[in-house]
């Protein structure tokens, strides 16, 4: 039993010796298209933007922005989709609605906040994921990206 307990301690502190944290700012590094955020262990978080409906006769458009993230073996860990519609006439657009989901593809991660906010011609989906080891957090992944709506209807 000793020999248990002393294994189990053992692997607890390699793994707490190995853990860390990354939290994405606007200090680590872009890919040239500005679709891939790299962390420095390898891991990575690529982004989409994609336009759903376009309805021209009301002046509204609705799209998403996704953020999926993959370990150092290329191994999709989870995805969290911003959903937005916004209205424009030429001049100015607003955001009339934001709301935000997320899928796990491995049940070693959890997501422990997922909001979305409105503001002008913004949507803004903020998502912090960890992961876990025995039951413990090892690492965290903290995210925020928006969805913007061009005065004539363009998302970015």
């Amino acid at each position: 039993m000793k020999r248990i307990v002393s294994f189990l301690l053992a692997v607890i502190i390699i793994l707490f010796s190995f853990s860390s944290t990354c939290i994405a700012s606007s200090n680590i590094a872009y890919s040239s298209n500005e679709d891939v955020i790299y962390f420095g262990d390898g891991s990575y978080i690529t982004i989409d933007v994609e336009q759903d409906f376009y309805m021209r006769a009301t002046n509204t458009i609705s799209g998403n922005k996704s953020i999926s993230y993959y370990n150092a073996d290329d191994e999709l860990k989870w995805t969290a989709v911003l959903n937005a519609t916004f209205s424009y006439n030429g001049s100015v657009s607003s955001c009339t609605s934001a709301n935000i989901s997320y899928t796990i593809h491995d049940s070693s991660w959890r997501i422990t906040s997922a909001t979305a906010t409105k503001s002008s011609n913004k949507a803004t989906g903020n998502i912090v994921s960890k992961y876990y080891v025995l039951g413990l957090p090892v690492k965290t992944i903290e995210e925020s990206f928006t969805i913007t709506c061009s005065a004539n209807g363009t998302l970015s």
